[in-house]
C-alpha cells in the first residue's frame, strides 16, 4: 500500500494505492486506468457524458505546443516559482489544475528538477489519457478544478493556465506560503488571428481576478513576443485549439486553415499570489 496525495471524492479521506487501485479507509475504491491516471470525477458531478476537451482538440494542442511556440510562458512560470522557492534541493509539490494534455506540467517538471513532485488534474478523460501516457513519472487524475481531490494545505505551487477554477479551492489546497500562478491571454494575444476571424476585431478583454481571502498579490509576470507559424498544419492546429474555431464562419475557417504561414503576437499575463503564513 502506497500513500498518495489524492483524497477520496466521496468521503474526503486519503487514498492509498495498492496494485492499480486507489482506496480509502472507508473502502471507496478507484481503479487506475491502463495509461496510469485515476478517475476521481463522480458521475453525479458531471455536466455531460464526457466533459472537457475532446481528443481532436487535444491532439491539435499537442501538435502546436510541442513545437515550442509557448515555451517562453512555461519558462517564465518555472523562473517565477524558483524566485519564491529558490532551493532546488527541497521537495516541492506542484499542481497544474486543468492541465490538459500535460505540456506545461512536463516543462515545469523538467525545469524545477527531480525534487519537484508534479500532479495534474483535468475534467477531460481524453486529456488525462494523453498526459499519463506521455508523462508516466507524474500523477494525473480526472477531476474538476471546482472540487479538487486533494487535502487542505497540501500543495506548494498551484498553476492554472487558461483553465477555469474555484478561487476558494485554490486557497484551500495551498500550503501556508504557497504560490498561485494564473496565466491568461493579455490584450494583444493572437490579435492577427482575431483579425482573420472577426469583421471588427478588438483586443482581448482581460478578466480581472477578484481578491482571494488569505492570499497576497505579488508582482505579475508579463510574457510578450512574436512567432511565425511555419506551415499550414501548424496554423490549422492553432485554430482548432482556440475558441476562435467555433466563432469563425466556414469560409473564414477554410481561409485560415489554408494559410501557409502566420505571423503572430503572443501576449500572456500571469497573476501571481501567495498564501499567507
Amino acid at each position: 500500500m502506497t500513500p498518495s496525495l489524492w483524497r477520496c471524492p466521496l468521503c474526503r479521506e486519503p487514498l492509498s494505492l495498492t496494485g492499480r487501485t486507489f482506496a480509502c479507509t472507508n473502502r471507496h475504491s478507484f481503479d487506475q486506468a491502463k495509461e496510469g491516471y485515476v478517475n476521481l470525477l463522480l458521475v453525479n458531478r458531471k455536466h455531460s457524458a464526457d466533459p472537457g476537451d475532446n481528443k481532436e482538440m487535444l491532439e491539435s494542442r499537442r501538435h502546436f505546443l510541442q513545437q515550442g511556440f509557448y515555451a517562453p510562458l512555461a519558462e517564465g512560470l518555472a523562473q517565477t516559482i524558483r524566485e519564491y522557492f529558490p532551493d532546488p534541493t527541497l521537495p516541492l509539490t506542484v499542481l497544474d489544475a486543468g492541465c490538459g494534455e500535460g505540456y506545461y506540467l512536463n516543462k515545469l517538471a523538467q525545469q524545477l528538477g527531480e525534487n519537484a513532485q508534479c500532479f495534474g488534474t483535468d475534467i477531460s478523460r481524453a486529456a488525462m489519457r494523453l498526459a499519463a501516457k506521455a508523462y508516466p513519472a507524474m500523477q494525473f487524475a480526472v477531476a474538476s478544478s471546482f472540487e479538487l481531490p486533494l487535502p487542505d494545505a497540501s500543495v506548494d505551487v498551484l498553476v492554472r493556465v487558461f483553465a477555469p477554477a474555484s478561487e476558494a479551492e485554490i486557497a484551500r489546497v495551498l500550503k501556508p506560503g504557497g504560490l498561485y500562478l494564473w496565466a491568461y491571454p493579455a490584450a494583444q494575444h493572437l490579435f492577427e488571428l482575431r483579425q482573420l476571424i472577426y469583421d471588427d476585431p478588438k483586443p482581448h478583454s482581460v478578466e480581472e481576478l477578484p481578491p482571494i481571502a488569505g492570499m497576497v498579490e505579488c508582482p505579475p509576470l508579463q510574457v510578450n513576443y512574436r512567432v511565425i507559424l511555419p506551415d499550414q498544419a501548424t496554423v490549422a492546429a492553432l485554430l482548432a485549439m482556440t475558441p476562435y474555431y467555433w466563432s469563425a464562419s466556414a469560409e473564414k475557417q477554410a481561409h485560415c486553415q489554408g494559410l501557409q504561414s502566420l505571423d503572430l503576437t503572443v501576449d500572456f499575463c500571469v497573476t501571481v499570489m501567495r498564501k499567507g503564513d
